[in-house]
């Protein structure tokens, strides 16, 4: 960082008295400024000791006009120590549709924090591919926290394509979840053909009324095909 800069922007942390609030108020401002310093200034901010103040680096370089000159330190928050920059880089990652991140997401599927894992679920999401599909319906199949098992089919329903439409359907029609079972009527009426009907009247008589109503929309529409 420039003598200039850094001396302005530890003044700034100075008159604060080392409140973290302030400090925080003093990285957020540079989300207002477009200079090099401001970057350079954010680039220090993300290395800082303390694990929040980190955090609210990578939350203001995401929504930096010129944030994306700082790919890289995005992509080397996904492997900070501290988990709260790791959730908050995913966000980043997710809102930019940073495709150069995939593989380093999908890495965090297997980090033993709940939190994180559902936060790599959201991102992959956002930066989707095919072969993503096997690795989220694993998830969705044995994961045994309701909150990730929510997390992944709710990916899986948003990504569902005719390839994949099959095993959704026969794995949403019998969860347990009511509105997993309405996905299921929706996918079906979305790619199917008659030869599903029979799956749709029994979800018709669901103890859930949603559900019910999908399923009898979802007849309408594939028996107006025939």
């Amino acid at each position: 960082m420039p003598v200039g800069q850094r001396t302005l922007l530890g003044s700034r942390m100075s008159c604060s008295d080392g409140k973290p609030p302030l400090i925080h108020e003093v990285i957020r401002e540079l989300e207002a400024r477009e200079d090099a310093g401001a970057l350079t200034a954010l680039v220090e901010a993300a290395a800082a000791e303390d694990q929040f103040l980190r955090r609210t680096a990578i939350e203001v370089i995401g929504r930096h006009p010129h944030g994306r000159e700082l790919c890289a330190v995005i992509l080397g928050a996904l492997g900070d120590r501290s988990e709260y920059v790791v959730r908050t880089a995913c966000e980043v990652v997710a809102h930019w549709g940073l495709n150069e991140a995939h593989e380093r997401v999908v890495a965090l599927l297997a980090n033993v924090s709940r939190a994180t894992r559902r936060a790599a679920i959201r991102t992959l999401g956002a930066i989707w591919l095919d072969a993503d599909f096997p690795l989220i319906f694993r998830i969705y199949s044995c994961a045994s926290e309701i909150d990730v098992r929510r997390e992944a089919a709710w990916v899986l329903r948003r990504r569902a394509t005719s390839a994949h439409w099959r095993t959704l359907f026969e794995a949403f029609e019998k969860d347990e979840l009511p509105r997993h079972r309405q996905w299921a009527c929706e996918l079906a009426e979305s790619f199917s053909g008659p030869d599903v009907l029979p799956a749709l009247r029994e979800l018709s008589l669901d103890v859930d009324g949603h559900v019910r109503k999908t399923a009898l929309q979802a007849i309408r529409t594939l028996s107006s095909r025939e």
